[in-house]
């Protein structure tokens, strides 16, 4: 099943010393138009596994006493093979399209797709998403991922974009940033912007909320509340 674009909760707060424990990814930009995250950093550990499965299949092929067209030589030829692609894509990808990337005031999404593929890029409300959840076999929930449903390019087989942190903080503050008649989220790295944010929106009468929300999403200051309540009404 979807999630429905709606603030389910309180999201982690964007910083201007970005947390590098914040999933979503620490972002290059970040004001009231544009929230732009290079995720090109994943792919050091592409390599890394790259060269690990290599030098291990080497290894086994090395420990062979008599190489032989044997079930031995199975593992070797996979480690290195499959170490190998992981090498050169970590190596070779293009590094731009490994962005995630939000258009507040177009209401549009960028980001990446499989492997060498450029990156899928559309309408955020049209963005299907969900919420995938891993456990043991007695039932107990082991964790809990975001991930991006192949919305704008859909295939009959396909690897969903994953998000690893807190998936609902994530969603939600996705499509609170994505709200254009919202304030800005919470957290220090908007502060520069909020008031221009809060004129735009005064200037086109505090249209209400594109998406719903389980929260109060209130302006910066109590003034700037009551101008909302009395010319938007909401």
């Amino acid at each position: 099943m979807y999630y429905t674009h709606k603030i389910l909760e309180a999201p982690l707060g964007i910083e201007t010393e970005y947390d590098d424990d914040l999933e979503i990814g620490s972002p290059s930009k970040v004001n009231d138009e544009i929230y732009f995250v290079s995720h090109s950093h994943f792919l050091k550990t592409n390599i890394y596994f790259g060269i690990g499965g290599v030098i291990f299949g080497l290894w086994l092929l090395w420990s062979i006493e008599t190489i032989k067209i044997t079930f031995d030589l199975i593992l070797p030829i996979i480690c290195i093979t499959g170490g190998s692609f992981w090498l050169i894509y970590g190596l070779f990808v293009k590094k731009k399209h490994k962005i995630f990337k939000l258009e507040r005031l177009k209401g549009l999404v960028t980001y990446p797709d499989n492997y060498f593929h450029p990156p899928l890029k559309g309408k955020f409300k049209d963005l299907k998403v969900v919420i995938a959840v891993t456990g043991n076999i007695d039932g107990y929930v082991d964790r809990e991922y975001l991930k991006f449903v192949n919305t704008f390019k859909p295939r009959k087989v396909d690897l969903l974009y994953t998000f690893y942190g807190d998936p609902k903080k994530d969603w939600s503050f996705m499509v609170w940033y994505m709200d254009k008649n919202r304030p800005l989220p919470p957290g220090t790295a908007f502060d520069p912007y909020r008031q221009k944010d809060f004129e735009r929106r005064k200037n086109e009468g505090f249209p209400k909320p594109l998406y719903p929300s389980n929260i109060p999403t209130p302006e910066a200051t109590p003034e700037q509340q009551k101008e909302r309540e009395n010319i938007g009404g909401w």
